[in-house]
């Protein structure tokens, strides 16, 4: 019998309207509920503690959250540790105590097949990807820093790349060597893009560079982090970018996403929504109640997947803030809902989720 978690991988991440795909996702996610219940100790005091018995006919909305902050302090698994094949660290966040997550080689394979088929849908072709940052050890290691994970998702796009960063992380051009002037994406964290802007947008010989690359596509990821206290709104960020980068804003591809739910991203559209795949569903929950919001609301972003399986990740409650604008309706044409990121809280006391697991 197919597992309902494989059927997801047979449809186009944004071909089911949301009324099509919540029968669909439902069935995938309550084999992973099963899953996670039997096998992980942390999950099943959670449920427990909630009152909660996975069931056939469980709704996804009642499936208990594990706010992400759990990643941090436990080291959470689903599958023995001889099954473990890689561990990905997160970058510490304000508690300076990174995430860690380990994935099993179905959990591998599944992250790497849903974040192909979801960025397929933004780049049709591969592209001569150039990377702002300095060239890492990007080998077949056990262990993988996010940052170095995030790039290595991209390699089925890359037809060439290159790095541009030096060892005290500023733009050193010499390092490009030849770079096709069409079909480029230029890639990079968010903060560290803004960075190189800041430090060479008044230096000709830097502008009149990115001027010999035709509309390139701009992939940037991961938040403002290390560079919070000079945080520009979106629309601010896009006009820097476009200058810069010689790039037209509609080819600005923000990627929201987590380290503790690989491969599902959310990618904006040419509309500067970001949308949900059939991998996954997301919830807005009131930041007092935990109640789910209504669309148009803002409130905790709350990441339902039934891709992880070797650890029970599967309903996470970030600390961002965000709001549904719509669904199946947005001009881009893509179905099921779309969503805003709005601002990460600092330190937020995320309660009610069980609560613990000791």
């Amino acid at each position: 019998m197919e597992s309902e978690i494989e059927t997801l991988f047979e449809m186009k991440p944004y071909s089911l309207s949301q009324k099509e795909k919540n029968d669909i996702f439902s069935k995938a996610m309550n084999e992973s509920v099963r899953f996670h219940y039997e096998k992980s100790n942390e999950f099943r005091k959670i449920c427990d503690n909630r009152n909660f018995l996975p069931e056939n006919s469980s709704s996804i909305e009642d499936i208990p959250f594990l706010p992400v902050s759990l990643f941090k302090t436990f080291q959470l698994r689903s599958v023995p540790e001889s099954e473990i094949i890689k561990t990905i660290y997160s970058s510490a966040t304000t508690s300076n105590l990174p995430s860690t997550i380990f994935l099993d080689d179905t959990t591998s394979k599944r992250q790497t097949k849903a974040l192909i088929s979801i960025m397929k849908d933004f780049l049709v072709s591969k592209k001569n990807f150039l990377v702002v940052d300095q060239k890492s050890d990007l080998d077949n290691s056990r262990e993988v820093k996010s940052r170095e994970s995030a790039i290595r998702g991209f390699f089925p796009f890359m037809e060439s790349m290159n790095f541009c960063l030096n060892s005290d992380m500023k733009l050193d051009l010499t390092k490009i060597g030849d770079l096709p002037t069409q079909n480029c994406c230029i890639m990079g964290f968010t903060w560290l893009l803004y960075t190189i802007i800041l430090e060479n947008e008044k230096n000709d010989s830097v502008k009149d560079f990115f001027k010999k690359i035709k509309n390139p596509v701009i992939i940037h990821i991961g938040g403002w982090k290390k560079l919070s206290d000079k945080k520009v709104n979106k629309e601010e960020f896009n006009q820097k970018v476009s200058e810069f980068f010689n790039c037209k804003k509609e080819n600005i591809i923000d990627i929201y996403g987590m380290t503790e739910q690989l491969g599902t991203i959310y990618p904006d559209c040419s509309e500067g929504n970001k949308h949900v795949s059939v991998f996954s569903e997301i919830f807005i929950r009131n930041t007092d109640t935990l109640e789910i919001e209504e669309v148009g609301k803002s409130g905790f972003i709350q990441l339902v997947s039934p891709i992880p399986r070797s650890y029970p990740g599967i309903s996470l409650l970030s600390d961002d803030i965000g709001k549904i604008l719509g669904v199946d309706d947005c001009p881009c044409g893509r179905k099921g809902k779309y969503f805003r990121f709005e601002k990460r809280t600092e330190k937020a006391d995320i309660k009610g989720c069980g609560d613990t697991i000791d």
